[in-house]
């Protein structure tokens, strides 16, 4: 018996289970301690490749130290979010899609998930400095015999403007920041202020022992400075006004468990709002919601974002979500990309083989196919993973090219990018 489990190749020792998970305590140390560092700006300041992204993924590589070896969830992804734009990051589970979105919040679960390499740029709006390392508040101002002066209060100190969220106005500096190498510390001046999240399951995302008053209202007190408690509950009924829910005063004394599915995942909405962020990351936001609740949510988001005038990054399996809100595509496949364009450009012309089967998979209206096709085979073991495409052991057009190396991401249009060896670069087509 012990024979037959050395010749199965996901079987693994005890003692080669220990070995692993002590290679992996230092591994995970070092990562662990450069992300608690002191605060140095300069480490982490960078610039945009295109000012016109408001963030950029280049390289990046987010692993998961297990006790059976290294899982590669995100393997070299590399795509762009214009300001302004819905981006839909699509692909079956486990194929990458949320450790990419967590990854950008700084949100992968340690000491075991880690940032490995690469870049994560975004375009913040930071608060400005002085010498002694504080914020540099914004004071208001008077006109006293011809002369602009400091206002002051009763006891003499200066009065901090306000700005137009109800907390303290800052001067602020336009800069970029590689979140991936950026410490806990900073990070928690972006995470929810300019980079917020709708998480996948709102019944696991809220806290049941509180209200959803409570709950909006830390959101406020955690990221505007000097808001007041009149001030905060102001801004949170106001954002459960703009979601659409009908009695936001009403919404606002209850607790998560009152309120319907729907109801619930507005809430997670109105939360990721209640900032103005330049950036939300939308998980899965229709998971488990009827199909009229479904389109109800996306056409809310749909709104919001023209209201803030804000980009979007959408997670989804569900391609029908996709082709109604996303401006581009990038498709997933075991922690990899393997195609990207415009809208039209993924769901017109479809290149890759597993991009082509996820669109045959999914049911149509008209009802005509008795049965949904399924791309055969399984997903490959992610913690040995093939030197070869991913793709290849369940491709029904792969050719003696894909048993060599992996193949890059090529340009086939301006817009639209392909990592298949049934195209190449000098071509921009099928090969003959």
């Amino acid at each position: 018996m012990a024979e037959e489990n050395k010749k199965n190749s996901h079987y693994i020792s005890a003692q080669e289970s220990r070995r692993i998970a002590k290679e992996n305590f230092k591994i995970t140390k070092e990562f662990e301690k450069k992300k608690k560092r002191k605060n140095v700006e300069s480490e982490y300041l960078t610039e945009m490749k295109d000012s016109k992204n408001i963030v950029e993924f280049d390289d990046l590589h987010t692993y998961f130290y297990t006790d059976t070896g290294v899982v590669k969830a995100v393997n070299g992804v590399t795509f762009s979010i214009p300001a302004g734009a819905t981006v839909g990051v699509v692909g079956e589970s486990g194929c990458g899609k949320s450790v990419t979105s967590l990854s950008l919040m700084q949100l992968v679960q340690g000491p075991s998930g880690q940032i490995v390499s690469g870049s994560i740029r975004f375009a913040t709006n930071a608060f400005r400095l002085d010498a002694k390392g504080k914020k540099i508040p914004v004071y208001e101002t008077e006109i006293v015999d011809g002369v602009e002066v400091i206002k002051k209060d009763e006891k003499g100190k200066p009065i901090n403007k306000k700005n137009e969220l109800g907390g303290y106005l800052y001067e602020m500096d336009e800069k970029v920041y590689d979140i991936a190498k950026m410490p806990i510390e900073a990070m928690r001046s972006i995470r929810g202020r300019e980079i917020s999240m709708i998480f996948q399951e709102p019944m696991t995302s809220l806290n049941p022992v509180f209200t959803i008053g409570n709950q909006l209202d830390e959101v406020a007190f955690l990221h505007i400075e000097g808001i007041s408690k009149a001030d905060a509950k102001a801004r949170s009924i106001e954002m459960l006004n703009l979601v659409g829910i009908a009695d936001p005063e009403g919404v606002y004394q209850k607790y998560p468990h009152e309120l319907s599915g729907g109801m619930r995942q507005r809430v997670m909405i109105a939360m990721s709002l209640l900032c103005n962020p330049r950036l939300i990351i939308a998980d899965e936001p229709t998971t488990a919601l009827d199909v009229t609740i479904q389109a109800q949510i996306l056409d809310l988001l749909r709104e919001i974002k023209g209201k803030i005038n804000g980009s979007i990054m959408l997670i989804t399996h569900d391609l029908g979500v996709v082709a109604e809100m996303a401006d581009f595509v990038v498709v997933m496949y075991a922690g990899k990309i393997i195609e990207m364009g415009t809208a039209e450009d993924i769901f017109d012309n479809p290149l890759h083989p597993y991009t082509i089967g996820l669109q045959k998979s999914k049911p149509t209206v008209d009802g005509e196919v008795e049965s949904l096709y399924c791309i055969p085979g399984f997903v490959p073991n992610p913690v040995d993973m093939p030197n070869y495409c991913y793709f290849r052991d369940r491709c029904d057009r792969c050719k003696k090219e894909c048993a060599g190396a992996y193949p890059q991401l090529v340009k086939v249009t301006d817009t639209h990018s392909v990592s298949c060896y049934l195209y190449n670069e000098q071509e921009g087509g099928e090969d003959a």
